[in-house]
């Protein structure tokens, strides 16, 4: 009996041992400070990132302690407890800033102190040390993989852009092109005078708008003087009686000229009627002839003897008044 006693009771102690040496070795491995005393700090977070109990806490890059626990307060806030050494404690104050970090680029999560702003108090059992915002590695790594997505996309555009301007008769041809340039330079030139003239014109027309206000010149009398201005009234006045006057008249010749082109009246009839032309041509060539004749008698008459001394007289009268300078 004694020797089957012996292999179970030295069973139980090798099982025991067993035991007791993978608790210690996992409560080693935790980091939970069997062998310091500790006291216990929390802070709040939004969102931890992957923290969890038995990391780091380290503070200006030493560590201090270790996360004790994590707990949910609420939808919005977690709840992280820190066991801080007591030999550490007393370099770390009351406004030490806590944040959620990461050892190196990709290595485990931790809890990072920040000496605060100011002076602050002893850190005692319970104090709940002011967080910030973590700097989220997924997040940031996200974000550089859209922004090399996007430097792809632009690397790809400027590369087709390169490609367009190196071909012939592009925009950039264009802009090279002394021949343009020197277009473009002349057109300047160009709207430089035209917008020159504008500004004079504009200049001119501005002080004629100011000599008009201001009553000078014969537009600013016309415009300013009511002298001036009955007077310009009166003038229009007699111009549209004139105008009258001149209708009048117009329909007058009209009226004349449709007589002579109907043939009534006397100039009608001397315009129209061939046989009354004919007459009058007779009657003006019978009248010609008669005065040949009349001025052949007389001739006759001046050489009678009995008509010469009347005739003398005459003359002789006409001489005298000649040389007294009468009519």
């Amino acid at each position: 009996m004694a020797t089957t006693r012996d292999p179970f009771r030295l069973g139980v102690f090798l099982l025991a041992g067993t035991l007791v040496l993978a608790v210690g070795l996992y409560l080693l491995g935790s980091k939970r400070n069997l062998f310091s005393r500790t006291i216990s700090v929390q802070a709040y977070f939004q969102h931890v990132g992957g923290l969890r109990p038995g990391n780091n806490v380290r503070y200006m890059g030493i560590n201090v302690g270790t996360v004790e626990r994590i707990e949910l307060t609420g939808d919005t806030a977690v709840r992280v407890v820190l066991a801080i050494r007591n030999d550490a404690r007393a370099h770390i104050r009351a406004n030490a800033v806590a944040s959620v970090g990461t050892d190196g680029l990709m290595g485990n999560r931790l809890v990072n102190l920040a000496p605060g702003d100011g002076t602050g108090g002893e850190l005692t059992e319970g104090t709940v040390l002011p967080s910030s915002v973590p700097l989220d590695t997924e997040l940031m790594l996200r974000t550089l993989d859209r922004t090399n997505e996007n430097l792809a996309t632009i690397t790809e555009e400027v590369l087709t852009l390169a490609r367009k301007m190196n071909r012939p008769g592009n925009a950039l041809d264009l802009l090279t092109d002394t021949m343009l340039a020197r277009d473009l330079s002349e057109a300047l030139d160009g709207l430089r005078q035209a917008a020159s003239y504008a500004r004079h014109a504009t200049a001119g027309a501005n002080a004629l708008l100011d000599d008009v206000q201001a009553g000078k010149g014969a537009l600013g009398t016309l415009v300013a003087d009511p002298t001036s201005e009955g007077h310009v009234r009166q003038l229009l006045g007699d111009l549209a009686r004139i105008s009258d006057s001149l209708q009048v008249a117009t329909e007058q010749v009209n009226r004349f000229s449709h007589a002579l082109g109907s043939g009534k009246g006397a100039a009608g009839l001397l315009v129209s009627d061939t046989a009354f032309a004919a007459d009058m041509r007779r009657t003006l060539t019978r009248l010609d002839t008669g005065s040949l004749l009349l001025n052949e008698n007389l001739r006759a008459l001046k050489s009678n003897w009995f008509f010469r001394g009347y005739f003398k007289k005459q003359e002789k009268e006409l001489k005298k008044q000649e040389k007294a300078g009468k009519p």
